[in-house]
């Protein structure tokens, strides 16, 4: 397979290196059912035991499809504890960016969560820039919260406020940021959370794989100054080198910053250099306010959309007809709340938190899209996935008063 590789840089250009190989580690993810099988990256076999041919779909890529296109169960490792003591006490929530739906959805159900077992929650935006976010972790310490949740910020940004935090004995969680089932901890973390990243891309990669026959052309846009981004780009590529020998992928990389400038210049020059690339991968969905457009100006209507998150408005999008965007891989953004509060109260309890929790994720396509009731109630409730308050109830029967 060819691979054209993007590295941390400002502008959209092309970098070539040698494709790497994407090996996952943990296979946790938080041990719900639709994630420990092999939908939780065991789908990754060795290139001499997996590789499929020219032209050929493996079992594996067609049973993973198949597996993430159902809704996932709501099985968790993690061990009931009692959370009677903690009644008035608060987290702090330090959001990276307060605007941002994602980060936005799971503030809702975060704050539902806490206030189930009498926690209450303060909120504190970091605006976008760690100098912020760094200030909303030291004002949560001089407040003395019981515990901090930053979602979004990788860790390494606020090291030093998280060592004030480590020797004010306030616990401190990282949400939303790396990929928390192949990162190990950061030093002076009391637990993570995350989507699975990795996960995510594979997904992805094997939605492309089986929609074309093994023959695919893909343009797979990242944003190389988020660490996630990278994470799912690499496993992306691992799992096209992996199983699609007829497949080729062009990577190219617009920081976050430059999105609105260069995501669209960037899809309609390549798509101008490369006109046989059939699929084009936005690493987040939000990207596509930028791609498409570009897409449709170039007059590449059968170009497909395949990207990840699962954004109310980028869901919507899809279920018109004609609709560029073809798949979405979703992320349960209630589940991942949930589980922010799992870790939360057990920390808070003096409890050890779960290694490698991640939120599920489900494909969607033509086959379930119409199943969905598209409204803001439905996108933060879980029905899309594992069922209406599914993890609300999951977790009432593990929080002991």
């Amino acid at each position: 397979m060819s691979a054209d590789r993007v590295r941390i840089d400002n502008n959209p250009q092309e970098k070539t290196m040698s494709p790497t190989r994407l090996r996952q580690t943990s296979r946790l993810r938080a041990a719900f059912v639709a994630l420990a099988l092999p939908s939780a990256l065991v789908g990754c076999s060795s290139s001499a035991d997996s590789e499929a041919g020219s032209g050929e779909v493996s079992e594996a890529v067609s049973a993973n499809v198949a597996e993430h296109l159902g809704a996932p169960s709501t099985e968790y490792e993690g061990s009931a504890f009692d959370v009677s003591e903690l009644e008035g006490g608060t987290v702090w929530w330090v959001t990276q960016y307060a605007g941002n739906p994602f980060l936005a959805s799971i503030g809702r159900n975060l704050e539902q969560a806490l206030q189930s077992v009498g926690v209450e929650m303060t909120t504190c935006d970091g605006k976008g820039n760690p100098v912020d976010a760094n200030a909303c972790i030291q004002q949560a310490i001089s407040q003395g919260a019981d515990a901090i949740q930053v979602d979004g910020p990788e860790p390494a940004t606020y090291a030093e406020t998280l060592g004030d935090a480590e020797g004010a004995g306030i616990p401190v969680l990282s949400g939303a940021a790396v990929d928390a089932s192949t990162t190990e901890l950061f030093p002076g973390l009391a637990g993570q959370t995350s989507q699975p990243f990795a996960l995510t891309g594979e997904v992805a990669a094997d939605w492309i794989i089986q929609d074309s026959g093994g023959h695919a052309d893909v343009l797979f846009l990242t944003t190389p100054d988020v660490v996630g981004s990278v994470t799912e780009q690499e496993a992306f590529e691992a799992r096209l080198e992996d199983e699609c020998a007829d497949c080729s992928v062009t990577v190219k990389g617009v920081t976050l910053a430059n999105w609105a400038n260069d995501l669209g210049t960037t899809t309609s020059s390549e798509l101008v250099r490369n006109p046989d690339i059939g699929y084009v991968v936005p690493a987040f969905d939000p990207m596509t306010q930028f791609t498409n457009p570009a897409i449709q100006q170039a007059g590449k209507s059968d170009v497909k959309v395949v990207t990840v998150n699962g954004n109310l408005p980028f869901l919507q999008d899809m279920a018109q007809d004609p609709s560029l965007i073809q798949a979405m891989v979703g992320i349960d953004l209630g589940a991942l709340a949930y589980l922010e509060a799992d870790q939360l109260l057990r920390a808070m309890a003096g409890e050890p938190t779960v290694e490698g929790a991640t939120a599920p994720v489900r494909i969607f396509d033509d086959s379930n899209i119409g199943d969905l009731e598209l409204d803001e109630a439905s996108a933060d409730d879980g029905s899309w996935y594992a069922g209406t308050d599914a993890y609300a109830e999951l977790f009432e029967t593990l929080w002991e008063r």
